[in-house]
């Protein structure tokens, strides 16, 4: 199974050449990376916690918007580029080595601690929502919004 490519309406080259669609797919992605940086900066009297396993809860919301983010950028820029398992590693992947960086970076932050727990919750999370959104059709029969529209004859 493949992507379709994406295309424009009216021309022919893929919408993921340009640089708008570096902009639009993957300008939101970096800068959701830097808030988890941001939020990982907080020194460890700053963070709250309410209950029980909330920071797994927490890893587990934060990385799930991450793996969507990433798995639209790889759809809508490099889908038409190979099978369609291809792309969700290359988005879990993605998804682990930030994930990776950022426990990496907490271990340095007065008051934080790196935990092998958080980062496969990470993982964990990245690898659901890729899974739900790249790999999964929802509803069979359901259009792909980046198919072309029917041509009625």
């Amino acid at each position: 199974m493949t992507f379709p490519s994406v295309t424009r309406r009216g021309s022919g080259p893929k919408a993921g050449s340009s640089p708008s669609s570096f902009l639009r797919y993957w300008l939101p992605v970096l800068a959701y990376i830097g808030l988890i940086f941001s939020l990982s900066s907080l020194h460890g009297d700053q963070v709250p916690s309410g209950f029980p396993y909330m920071d797994k809860m927490a890893h587990m919301l934060e990385y799930s918007l991450l793996g969507l983010l990433v798995g639209r950028a790889i759809r809508f820029t490099m889908g038409g580029a190979g099978p369609r398992g291809l792309a969700a590693l290359l988005a879990i992947s993605f998804g682990a080595l930030v994930g990776l960086l950022d426990e990496l970076y907490q271990a340095r932050v007065p008051g934080r601690m790196s935990d092998a727990g958080d980062w496969l919750t990470d993982v964990t999370a990245v690898t659901l929502a890729v899974v739900l959104t790249q790999v999964v059709r929802v509803r069979r029969g359901a259009p792909n919004p980046s198919d072309p529209p029917a041509e009625n004859h």
